[in-house]
């Protein structure tokens, strides 16, 4: 094997998975803990041609929900992304089918691997009008959004299940992270 480590290798990977337990073992209330409890990883692919992208890199949230929208054959996807020189970035993206990260705002190549959850878009549109963050969509585990206008409900008790759309491969050891079990009604669109 070669020392070079090319995009979507398992070490960046791991690297990506040890610096969201890093975070998460910081206690409090975390996207981190919700990504390694309820995350998968997904697999860097090149953009197909010919569908339409925005390169813009401020607006990763409401480039990835667009484009999911507007797709069938893509989800909506939501966590973190690890970069060449070990940058871990809270971001948004979509994914097909067969789990491959398809990314409508980052350059091809520029994220070397995706951790994240796949969400439900009707669940997705329902916790934006919860949070009235629909004209300006900072992303479903967005701290600010959860800690000021949605009690905490995602960093609390993850995406539930009905939501959850199993994108991808398992994450490594499957960090030991609990949400707290809360009533249907509470997480309900």
């Amino acid at each position: 094997m070669s020392s070079t480590v090319n995009a979507g290798t398992p070490l960046h990977e791991r690297v990506l998975v040890g610096a969201l337990r890093a975070r998460a073992s910081r206690g409090g209330l975390t996207a981190e803990a919700v990504v390694l409890a309820q995350g998968r990883l997904q697999t860097p692919a090149a953009w197909p041609a010919g569908l339409p992208r925005r390169s813009n890199g401020g607006a990763g949230f409401p480039n990835a929900w667009r484009i999911a929208r507007r797709s069938a054959a893509l989800a909506y996807v939501e966590g973190y992304v690890i970069e060449a020189d070990g940058t871990v970035t809270h971001h948004a993206w979509c994914v097909d089918e067969h789990g491959r990260a398809l990314d409508p705002t980052w350059p091809d190549g520029r994220a070397r691997a995706y951790a994240g959850i796949g969400m439900a878009l009707g669940w997705v549109a329902a916790v934006q009008q919860r949070t009235c963050t629909r004209t300006r969509f900072p992303g479903v585990l967005d701290p600010t959004a959860q800690h000021t206008r949605d009690a905490d409900r995602v960093l609390t008790y993850g995406v539930p299940p009905e939501a959850l759309l199993p994108l991808g491969r398992d994450l490594p050891e499957r960090a030991p992270y609990q949400l707290s079990k809360a009533p249907a009604a509470d997480l309900a669109a």
